[in-house]
């Protein structure tokens, strides 16, 4: 015989249960293996479920490819005695919602694509601790930072530098704009800047395409205005038809593009300016408009 528990039947023996032998008797382990195989498969999902939430993270990281960046300095209404600055506008251009990083990473070049010694001041402040890290862009919506800096030389044995083209840093990469200021420092300092976190611009929600609107302003003009979508106004008067995108503004939605700017304040109330080259605040007062 093998054991104290097997059976001979024929030439064959018969396969037995698992066994543990206790003196003269035998015990059947089946049933403990049956209650302990179900407990370590619960385990093994529950390890998994970690990888399952980061899978079901926020939107990925914006690529560069599928943003559009540029600054706007607001005609010069950041422009005061010795100091200066502008927007720094960044734009999802793509059709899927992606982040950003709240704080903004800039770097300046010359003319001749050499990096020049610029630095952001440090504010001594200690940040909230509820700062928020990256910001979504939903598709075509924007995010403006706001930086200044220092445009007189007002120091002793100063200078100043002015840059050609300033990049923003997503992730390993860079996005370029024209850039056209002077940033001036103290003797032995590179020059500095103040630049702020990125904030979501606010775009009014104006009239489908569906819904033209036709206005009428002052000057005798007929201007029919459709919006295909929050971040582009199509116009149309004099046999032509423009195509402009959101910019900022203080209040209502203001649109540039084609050598023209339109001004919506509500759903009936506009103003029709041209922009002169080089601007992008219209400096002519232009005409009111308004639908019925």
């Amino acid at each position: 015989m093998n054991g104290p528990c097997a059976k001979q039947t024929g030439r064959r023996p018969q396969q037995r249960e698992p066994t543990r032998i206790h003196g003269r008797h035998c015990i059947v382990l089946r049933p403990l293996l049956v209650a302990i195989l179900p407990m370590l498969a619960i385990t093994a999902c529950s390890s998994q479920r970690p990888a399952t939430r980061s899978a079901q993270a926020g939107p990925a990281a914006c690529k560069p490819s599928q943003l559009a960046f540029h600054l706007d300095d607001g005609n010069g209404r950041f422009n005061g005695m010795s100091h200066s600055g502008t927007l720094l506008v960044l734009r999802n251009a793509g059709t899927l919602a992606c982040s950003i990083p709240a704080q903004p990473a800039v770097s300046f070049r010359g003319a001749n694509r050499q990096v020049l010694a610029i630095a952001a001041r440090v504010s001594p402040e200690k940040p909230p601790a509820a700062t928020v890290s990256r910001i979504v862009l939903a598709p075509g919506t924007s995010a403006t930072s706001e930086m200044r800096w220092a445009s007189g030389n007002v120091y002793d044995d100063g200078h100043c530098e002015s840059p050609a083209s300033i990049t923003l840093m997503i992730g390993r990469r860079t996005i370029p704009a024209e850039f056209n200021g002077h940033l001036c420092g103290a003797g032995g300092q590179p020059s500095m800047y103040t630049l702020a976190p990125f904030r979501p611009m606010a775009t009014p929600a104006p009239a489908t395409a569906t819904n033209t609107l036709t206005y009428t302003c002052d000057d005798g003009r007929i201007v029919r205005a459709a919006y295909p979508d929050t971040d582009t106004a199509v116009l149309s008067f004099d046999r032509q038809t423009h195509r402009l995108h959101i910019a900022v503004s203080a209040d209502g939605a203001r649109y540039v593009g084609d050598r023209w700017q339109w001004w919506s304040k509500g759903m009936h109330d506009a103003r029709l300016a041209p922009l002169q080259p080089g601007e992008s605040y219209a400096s002519a007062e232009g005409v009111s408009c308004r639908a019925p």
